[in-house]
């Protein structure tokens, strides 16, 4: 699963924003010694679907959800996800199940970046056919233009009224950006004691457009779909969440384990149709396995014949 992706569900839960931390070190930030209690909601929450699968199984993570910082153990993937909005740059990390190795993301909005850079690409393909051609397949890609022909993203947020009969008190949400449904929630009116606006920035969960509507809902979401949108594909998750209770933890609690060791990452790894070896921060082209984990191409067209033989597995 993108290790992104359970971000994307336990995130959104919004309030107004707040300003996080500037330190760049592992430990606690100095206003939040590492002994001080810090307020969390924890809870369960069951996942079905998995960018980059047609599977469709559904899977139990246990969350731990503070202002600045989550924690989540993944028992699929056997691992400890831990992501620190307080650390500048945010950091996530991801625990093996024996505590003792773990891998560091600090590039969180790689994703939004491919997404801009994808659509400026395909304006720039599209941008000599006939005008009704042309306004067909930027429809068809969900993008709109500014009158300087920039790609930009409007947002509707829809309000569902409640259907008849209906008894579980709960209020639903639609999120839409230009025009394509990015969220699909069902929200309980619960008070929580803290902000979660940094870290949705600090994830790049959403578009920064998404992000400033989004921002200022209140409740917290208990069931619903997220549409995650990558430069590639939408991966649909549906989540429920259940054993939702507030409470308080160690600053600590979020802290890499004692003697946990880093696993560095190859720069240079080798692309899975020609061969040939590839720079991760310059590849032509990346997506998600089944697994998952990166797969970074050499060019475009690589990237093309990758998805035509996916597509021919599926």
């Amino acid at each position: 699963m993108n290790p992104f992706s359970w971000l994307f569900i336990a995130l959104f839960t919004l309030s107004a924003p707040s300003s996080s931390s500037d330190s760049n070190s592992v430990d606690s930030p100095p206003n939040v010694p590492a002994d001080e209690p810090i307020p969390v909601v924890t809870f369960v929450q069951e996942v079905t679907g998995r960018p980059g699968s047609p599977d469709s199984k559904t899977y139990e993570q246990k969350v731990v959800l503070a202002g600045d910082r989550v924690w989540v153990l993944d028992e699929r993937r056997n691992l400890i996800q831990i992501l620190r909005g307080d650390l500048d740059p945010a950091v996530l990390w991801e625990v093996s199940s024996d505590l003792a190795r773990y891998r560091e993301v600090t590039d969180l909005s790689r994703i939004q970046k491919d997404r801009r850079i994808q659509e400026v690409q395909f304006v720039r393909r599209v941008a000599d056919l006939p005008q009704e051609e042309k306004r067909e397949m930027l429809k068809g890609a969900h993008i709109r233009l500014n009158d300087q022909g920039e790609p930009i993203r409007e947002i509707e947020l829809e309000e569902v009224a409640p259907s008849v009969g209906a008894e579980d008190g709960l209020r639903q949400v639609k999120v839409y950006e230009n025009g394509r449904l990015v969220a699909n929630l069902k929200l309980a009116n619960m008070e929580i004691p803290f902000s979660f606006a940094p870290l949705h920035e600090a994830t790049g969960a959403f578009s920064r457009e998404v992000f400033e509507v989004i921002r200022d809902l209140k409740g917290f979401p208990v069931s619903g779909t997220i549409y995650v949108v990558t430069a590639t594909l939408t991966h649909p998750l549906e989540f429920r969440s259940r054993d939702i209770e507030k409470g308080s933890v160690s600053a600590s609690f979020f802290d890499l384990p004692e003697d946990c060791q880093k696993e560095e990452q190859r720069a240079f790894l080798n692309c899975p149709i020609c061969g040939s070896e590839v720079e991760r921060e310059s590849s032509a082209a990346r997506a998600r396995d089944r697994e998952g984990q990166w797969i970074f191409f050499k060019t475009r067209e690589c990237f093309s014949e990758w998805k035509k033989q996916r597509k021919a597995r599926q």
